[in-house]
């Protein structure tokens, strides 16, 4: 028995973690390890947060970049303002993470608009209207 359970032991340690992945080829080449919560792109690391959206579709988010799975083919990365879709297919081994240098994870940043309104009368205050007429609580004539 103690055989059994140390030749288990020393393929096991041996042998390296396969990973389910998805593999989405397009440009940028693109790999995505869902359990580890993962994004290659084009060779480089990104570590993400996943977000679960619905009962069958989940995004990861972070470093500007977000991945969303809305089912078989239908993926898509929006990077930089550039939205592309991908045909990603399931695998699993090791997808090479063993050595790689993974990005640790950063939030996406927020644009913060400062730019006037196009319209200079706007207040950002609701005004009362004096008849009520059109607002759904009026007296209609």
């Amino acid at each position: 028995m103690r055989l059994i359970a140390t030749l288990f032991l020393t393929t096991g340690l041996a042998c390296n973690t396969a990973h389910a992945f998805q593999e989405c080829n397009g440009n940028p080449h693109l790999r995505v390890m869902w359990q580890k919560q993962i994004i290659e792109l084009d060779g480089t690391f990104f570590q993400m947060k996943k977000e679960k959206i619905s009962k069958k579709t989940a995004r990861l988010v972070g470093h500007d970049m977000v991945f969303v799975h809305n089912g078989p083919g239908s993926d898509t990365l929006i990077r930089h303002g550039v939205s592309t879709s991908y045909s990603c297919a399931t695998g699993e081994g090791n997808p090479g993470l063993k050595n790689a240098d993974v990005q640790g994870y950063q939030a996406n940043a927020f644009i913060e608009d400062n730019s006037a309104p196009a319209d200079a009368t706007i207040t950002g205050t609701r005004s009362n209207g004096s008849s009520g007429r059109g607002h759904g609580g009026g007296k209609h004539k």
